[in-house]
């Protein structure tokens, strides 16, 4: 148990880290929320337990969101059920990974969060506007999937032709997966978990607005030489892109985190992008 617990605390100590400890937050949760429930049960007082979980989920009744202000950013840690959190938790690594190539770690986290308060908006703005989900009644939501889509969709709007192996369909485009995702949600908007399905569109939405503003940074050169390039990645294209970002200064805040990966990890811990604007800074200090 030391052992386990040493882990734990030198995750949450790294300055970096990011996408593992919305992990281990989610996963420390779900166990918190299941002993919890258990103990309760038990002891027959399922009413303790229901009140706690209500405590932390987001409700779509306006009252309670006032009271409970919190909530439309601790539902999306909160999971019910195993393989609801295995799946969130996976798709958050799988996709996190892709877009930490291009935007730092930290702002992967920071869009987890974007994600979720864009879901929960979303999913008390239509839950109180439409007659149709209002006729439903109250509900609660609960979950990371807000989050995870506005991951999945950000990361098919920076780098749509990226590749991934999928069983029984091989090598594929993320942005066909982040398709599948959104038609998906939208068609189950009329189905049992039409709730969570509203707040996955609304972290859709915010993850493609997030890839957006980040493109205006960068510009695309097809089948011509720009003075100045990196190229990005590897692509099944007829034509290779090159990104390079535009000639704005490196923030002191994004010096330093490329700094601070460089003391921890070392400069080969570094992407082509940070080295690129590492070297950028370097000149600019000369």
């Amino acid at each position: 148990m030391n052992s386990i617990w040493h882990d734990i605390k030198s995750v949450f100590s790294h300055p970096q880290k990011g996408m593992m400890k919305i992990i281990l937050a989610n996963t420390i949760l779900f166990i918190c929320l299941i002993l919890l429930k258990v103990f309760f049960l038990f002891n027959n007082q399922s009413e303790q337990y229901y009140s706690i979980f209500n405590w932390i989920s987001l409700s779509n009744q306006y009252p309670v969101v006032y009271g409970r202000f919190w909530t439309i950013l601790t539902y999306a840690f909160i999971h019910t059920e195993i393989f609801h959190l295995l799946f969130n938790m996976a798709i958050l690594y799988w996709f996190g990974t892709i877009l930490s190539d291009f935007i730092s770690e930290k702002k992967v986290v920071n869009l987890y969060l974007l994600g979720g308060i864009a879901g929960g908006v979303a999913y008390l703005l239509i839950s109180n506007s439409i007659s149709y989900f209002i006729l439903k009644g109250p509900a609660l939501l609960n979950g990371a999937s807000a989050s995870i889509y506005a991951l999945v969709v950000a990361a098919a709007t920076i780098r749509p032709d990226y590749k991934v192996s999928l069983f029984f369909f091989g090598m594929i485009s993320i942005k066909y997966i982040a398709l599948f995702y959104v038609v998906w949600s939208f068609i189950e908007t009329t189905g049992g978990n039409a709730g969570g399905n509203i707040a996955h569109l609304g972290g859709a939405m915010m993850g493609y607005f997030y890839g957006l503003n980040y493109r205006k940074k960068w510009v695309v050169y097809r089948n011509e030489k720009p003075k100045v390039k990196t190229f990005v990645g590897s692509f099944t294209n007829d034509y290779p892109i090159m990104l390079e970002r535009d000639e704005e200064e490196i923030e002191e805040d994004e010096l330093n985190e490329i700094l601070d990966k460089i003391s921890k990890s070392g400069y080969d811990s570094l992407n082509k992008i940070e080295k690129r604007r590492l070297f950028k800074a370097s000149q600019k200090n000369k």
